[in-house]
């Protein structure tokens, strides 16, 4: 079947214990184990897929406390790098039905350096976002290893959850992503996200500049109203299979997982992003992000 390979951040979010629309004013927050690549690695290992995962946290406490939770929900901890001059990231979130509000407090997760390549043995797919890429040191590394994969005929995935607050100063982050869409199979942006990086335009509008730069496949995910998918040559419009809207925290990585599941088990894009719909439908109604995913109910309640 081969395995996934995934880079980026590992990090702690501190999560408001209310629903606040200012975050400013929030005054109670739980901690719980987070970055979008580590999330993904986990919901995978729950859905009984392999991954490996690189990524860097800071020689501090929190950062070794996250080395041993993925190590609890089994993940291959050999590629994750231990920094001893920057600390663990650290993201404050609010609670939210919609799209949060966060502050990110960047550390260890910016320098990231290249893994030795056995990391890409037996890889179908290599996973990234806009994160790692937003900091010279660990965009550098990811080019790398995005050259790497290109050559070995993996399939790359990108999130291009672009935010210009999150980029180093002087960096021109548009402009980065679209030299970087040549290189991607799939794309999975949110309706923000691609508004964020080409401005105001309506959904197939979004869907035909991310093909125009050279993605192969996108996904487009619009919240409450579901998704669009288009492979270039047709689209489809898939409805939210969500039930109960308890926290949105985490709903675009379990859609990943859900997709590389499928994907993993032969399906093509349209009907992975069916499974990773049902699989964000799921995370949505846990009162925690970190609660395992239950294939067994996705496929029972949302399929």
């Amino acid at each position: 079947m081969g395995k996934i390979v995934i880079a980026g951040e590992m990090l702690i979010d501190m999560i408001t214990t209310d629903y606040v629309d200012d975050l400013g004013k929030a005054e109670t927050f739980t901690r719980h184990f987070g970055g979008s690549p580590a999330n993904i690695a986990i919901n995978l290992a729950d859905l009984g897929i392999k991954s490996k995962i690189v990524s860097r946290v800071g020689n501090d406490p929190v950062g070794h406390a996250l080395i041993d939770h993925a190590k609890s929900r089994n993940l291959d901890t050999r590629y994750i790098q231990i920094d001893s001059l920057r600390p663990t990231t650290f993201v404050i979130v609010s609670k939210s039905k919609s799209t949060p509000q966060f502050l990110a407090l960047r550390g260890a997760e910016t320098a990231l350096e290249m893994p030795p390549i056995d990391i890409f043995d037996d890889a179908s797919y290599f996973h990234f976002s806009s994160w790692p890429i937003s900091y010279k040191k660990s965009r550098k590394t990811i080019f790398e290893m995005v050259e790497y994969a290109s050559d070995k005929g993996i399939k790359i995935c990108f999130d291009p959850n672009y935010r210009k607050v999150l980029w180093e100063n002087g960096a021109d982050g548009r402009r980065t992503l679209k030299s970087i869409f040549k290189y991607i199979f799939l794309a999975k942006p949110s309706n923000d996200d691609a508004f964020h990086i080409f401005g105001s335009m309506n959904e197939m509008e979004y869907i035909k500049a991310f093909h125009r730069f050279g993605v192969e496949n996108v996904v487009l995910t619009l919240g409450k109203d579901g998704a669009i998918i288009s492979n270039g040559k047709r689209s489809q419009i898939l409805s939210s299979v969500a039930k109960t809207v308890v926290n949105t925290t985490g709903a675009g990585d379990a859609f990943w997982s859900g997709m590389y599941y499928a994907m993993m088990n032969g399906a093509d894009i349209f009907e992975a992003a069916k499974f990773g719909n049902a699989t964000a439908a799921f995370r949505i109604g846990c009162q925690s992000p970190d609660s395992p995913l239950d294939k067994g109910k996705i496929e029972r309640d949302f399929l």
